[in-house]
């Protein structure tokens, strides 16, 4: 498998040196050694954040997550679609966020009384925002080629019921069981139709995020949340190559990590528990994680403080079993040198090790 020609300059296409080290791999070939449990030529990084003002057409964000891609040379491209796009379509209307996340916002929703949930409008990949999104896909990887690999982004179903009422980090108060089982499974449905879509139009997997995931609320997400999460993901797991299990908020269910037909698994490690190494004993899935996502890391740290962080999780995890990245979206005024700062020490890490064999 060759590697992409990356038009980025810098030391993107640096390769550790030493006696015994493997050729340079392309990001897929390197992804695929980290999930087989194997050593790449060096742990592979991935970043990412929202796009405001070019996130409304195909055309604006495809174009910005190229350029992206192209300035940053990640190993992982994920899409990054406005964080309520998924339930845009069922009438949920949305704001700008005013902080540096650059997502969007809850403005109104079709949600006034429980029996709206049977009213819900349908929703396709075949129209409205999502056929966008799908489109999106294959601009992307019209113009990327295939040795980069490439997920969308999508909510657990759960979520998904959070943001239409407008409560993203709590659960809906459902009134009737039978009612919100209904719903739930018509939201699966439906992401799973639209993640075929993408998978039709060139991903290779998706980032399925959950916001409710949290030592917290265990029961209720054991009730409202695993079941219609594995409707997904197994329906999924035969088509797409890799599955990326998001747990955002404190305390995440880590257990969720092995129970789902994942290949890696995601957390904001840097700002809760567990630890990387701690999770390495918790799970078997492949870690993403082990930079701070926040402000004081990438916006106003310094390239020595991101290159500490990226340093540590290679050390926690012994350089396997990990791709580097933030905990989750990273600000959109993140400073170049700070993210250039986590593939640099992703590469001094790979030049050391060589050196010593």
């Amino acid at each position: 498998m060759s590697s992409l020609q990356q038009s980025t300059g810098g030391r993107h296409d640096a390769a550790p040196s030493g006696t015994g080290t493997p050729p340079r791999l392309s990001s897929r070939e390197r992804l695929a050694a980290v999930l087989a449990g194997e050593e790449p030529d060096r742990v592979p990084v991935s970043f990412w954040h929202h796009f405001p003002g070019r996130d409304h057409t195909p055309e604006l964000l495809a174009d910005a997550t190229v350029e992206f891609y192209r300035r940053y040379a990640v190993d992982l491209i994920k899409l990054m679609p406005t964080g309520m796009y998924s339930v845009i379509d069922y009438g949920v209307t949305v704001r700008p966020s005013a902080d540096d996340i650059g997502t969007t916002l809850y403005a109104a929703g079709p949600i006034r009384q429980d029996a709206d949930w049977a009213l819900l409008p349908a929703a396709s990949p075949e129209r409205g925002t999502l056929r966008q999104h799908v489109a999106v896909v294959q601009q992307v990887r019209a113009r990327v080629g295939p040795e980069v690999p490439l997920v969308q982004t999508i909510f657990s179903p759960l979520t998904m019921a959070a943001k239409i009422v407008g409560t993203p980090n709590a659960a809906p108060e459902f009134e009737d069981e039978a009612r919100a089982a209904a719903a739930l499974t018509r939201l699966a449905d439906d992401v799973i139709a639209f993640a075929e879509a993408c998978l039709a139009a060139g991903a290779d997997g998706f980032y399925f995020a959950t916001q409710l995931a949290g030592e917290g609320g265990a029961d209720t997400y054991a009730r409202w949340g695993v079941p219609y999460d594995l409707r997904v993901l197994e329906a999924l797991r035969a088509r797409a190559w890799l599955l990326i299990l998001h747990l955002h908020g404190e305390r995440p269910l880590l257990e969720l990590a092995d129970r789902y037909p994942v290949d890696i698994v995601s957390w904001e490690d840097r700002e809760t528990e567990p630890s990387l190494a701690e999770g390495l004993g918790r799970t078997r899935r492949c870690l993403m994680g082990g930079v701070h996502r926040g402000s004081e890391r990438l916006v106003h740290g310094t390239p020595d403080a991101v290159r500490a962080e990226v340093a540590d999780a290679i050390r926690q995890t012994g350089g396997r079993h990990l791709i580097v990245a933030p905990g989750c979206v990273a600000p959109v005024s993140s400073a170049d040198a700070l993210l250039n700062a986590v593939l640099d020490a992703a590469i001094d890490a790979a030049i050391d090790a060589g050196s010593t064999r």
